[in-house]
């Protein structure tokens, strides 16, 4: 049987996380799973304008809101590719989506990848039973070429957890922040398997 994209990142940390977040993540070529949650999203307004930017590359999540419906759909395909399709559903009826690929990059790294070449490269660790993502610069690639851009650039540097809260939930925290400017964009929220 073959392994996942993250068993094979995190080596023999993988049995460290709890089963809920391994679940998660234990899907290998020609699999898929599917999670539902409720989160909150947020940015100061000033910095709407980049937000929207990113966004137009298949980056973040645009609209801010609280408890809003997510479902979180992940299949893998081969070549140890995870794609993820995050699609939120707002009370007033607007729907954003958020999709991205992973890669994997070498031991605890993997490379996420949005749309026009845009991406981000991730240390990946586990501590206290919790998976911990750390962005480690972006990058801009045609063809041969590429641009890498520090984190302090755009937003800032982005720090991803996910804590198991029981059996079958897990709580979720994306935050991304920028030396000067702080905290300049969240979400976070619970997440349990459809």
């Amino acid at each position: 049987m073959s392994i996942s994209l993250m068993e094979r990142v995190l080596g023999d940390d993988w049995h460290k996380l709890p089963s809920v977040i391994q679940r998660h993540y234990q899907i290998s070529s020609g699999q898929q799973s599917h999670l539902q949650g409720t989160m909150e999203i947020a940015y100061p307004s000033y910095l709407l304008p980049m937000i929207w930017l990113i966004h137009l590359f298949g980056g973040l999540v645009l609209w801010r809101g609280q408890a809003v419906p997510v479902q979180v759909d992940k299949w893998a395909a081969p070549g140890e590719v995870l794609h993820w399709q995050r699609t939120m559903t707002y009370p007033d009826g607007k729907i954003d989506y958020f999709r991205s690929q992973m890669h994997y990059s070498a031991a605890h790294k993997l490379i996420e990848t949005i749309g026009f070449g845009f991406g981000l490269r991730l240390r990946v660790d586990v501590l206290n039973g919790d998976l911990l993502y750390r962005s480690n610069g972006h990058f801009l690639r045609c063809g041969t070429f590429q641009l890498n851009i520090p984190d302090w650039l755009l937003l800032g540097s982005a720090s991803i957890s996910e804590h198991a809260v029981s059996a079958d939930e897990f709580y979720l925290d994306f935050t991304i922040e920028h030396p000067l400017l702080g905290v300049t964009y969240y979400y976070r929220g619970n997440f349990r398997y459809c």
